[in-house]
């Protein structure tokens, strides 16, 4: 049986220097058990509040 293991908003493409991380197209990673673990990308933006408070895929200022 498929089961979703986690559902983390996830940008579509890493943000280019300088871009500003709320106009990127956003979705959702999912991760599903199912056999194998797989991930699936859901093209559903999260809300701007989900997309600050999120745990991963977050940009690294460059060091300068």
């Amino acid at each position: 049986m498929r089961q979703i293991i986690s559902k983390e908003p996830w940008w579509a493409r890493p943000p280019e220097p300088g871009q500003d991380e709320l106009k990127l197209e956003w979705g959702w990673l999912v991760h599903y058990s199912e056999g194998e673990p797989r991930f699936e990308f859901i093209r559903e933006r999260p809300t701007d509040d989900e997309i600050q408070r999120r745990k991963s895929c977050r940009i690294t200022p460059s060091p300068e």
